[in-house]
């Protein structure tokens, strides 16, 4: 851990903060990025920690071990969506404010909230002058416990694709993804899923279902455009059966958001989701576990700064 001293800055309100950065994140950029975050919070009077280890795991220690004998007012996290995803049970515990300084290969969680485009010291800026919004935040109960997550779970094909994608190496951003899709379409058989919206149940085979609480995954694919952070309600997406011909016809336009309308998409809302199938489920790009899962809204809000 580097504990920076304040310096002379033009901030009315100065605040504690806690800067959690992950040097693997987007090949390195979490490294780069980070010291240059380091270096610009030199410049301020907030008291600043900063920690950075070897791996996320260490990180994440970290981060409970300093939270557990001091204060903070913000969670600066530099890193990708997986470590946004570990650092939120740590945000909500600790009632932390949390701000993303995208350094990831996705950075869909940073596209939603609109600073996936921002310079670092312009986001930075808004520590002590503005106000941080608050969002809703998604909780899973599965058979290894509960998880939040603040984008999307994701289950059948969308999970096979992700988890084909995340085993890429030196391919990032969204091609991974439509590689990913490519090599794996052609031997994917839909899956017998048991659906449950609230009290409403749909039984059938379908090729994916998806619960949104963000818009989109996969370096800004807007699976679900119409997804948001803030309206209290949980989107779902239910792809039916099809060929892997139409799958593929289908999937350019979900980059787009063109693919709402299509016959064999149908689209849910609801405060809770629970689906049963034989497949995994991933949530904010991470493994999350083995069907069955119960998706709904956190009893707990998130204060994010936002653009």
């Amino acid at each position: 851990m580097i504990v920076v001293a304040p310096r002379e800055s033009k901030i009315d309100n100065p605040v504690r903060v806690l800067v959690a950065i992950n040097p693997s994140s987007g090949g390195g950029k979490g490294k780069v990025v980070g010291e240059k975050v380091r270096r610009y919070l030199t410049q301020t009077l907030h008291s600043v920690s900063v920690v950075q280890e070897s791996s996320r795991l260490k990180t994440l220690e970290r981060l409970n071990f300093e939270l557990n004998d001091t204060h903070f007012d913000v969670l600066v996290c530099v890193g990708g969506d997986g470590f946004v995803h570990d650092v939120l049970p740590i945000c909500i515990t600790y009632q932390l404010a949390l701000m993303v300084i995208p350094a990831g290969t996705g950075n869909d969680f940073a596209r939603t909230i609109g600073v996936h485009k921002m310079k670092y010291a312009d986001l930075l800026d808004y520590l002590g002058k503005s106000a941080p919004s608050l969002i809703n935040v998604g909780s899973i109960r599965h058979p290894g416990g509960e998880s939040p997550f603040v984008q999307i779970l994701s289950t059948g094909f969308d999970a096979t694709v992700n988890e084909r994608a995340n085993n890429f190496r030196k391919i990032r951003g969204k091609v991974k993804y439509v590689i990913a899709v490519l090599i794996k379409v052609w031997k994917f058989k839909a899956i017998d899923f048991l659906v449950t919206i609230d009290e409403a149940e749909i039984v059938g085979k379908a090729m994916l279902v998806c619960v949104a609480n963000g818009n989109s995954y996969g370096a800004g694919i807007k699976v679900i455009p119409f997804a948001k952070h803030d309206d209290g309600v949980l989107d779902v997406m239910i792809l039916d059966e099809m060929n892997p011909i139409r799958l593929l016809l289908v999937f350019p336009k979900v980059f787009f958001g063109k693919h709402v309308g299509h016959p064999k998409l149908n689209f849910y809302s609801g405060k809770s989701v629970k689906i049963v199938g034989q497949t995994w489920a991933f949530a904010d790009g991470e493994k999350i576990s083995h069907l069955p899962v119960e998706v709904s809204l956190s009893t707990q809000d998130l204060l994010v700064y936002k653009s």
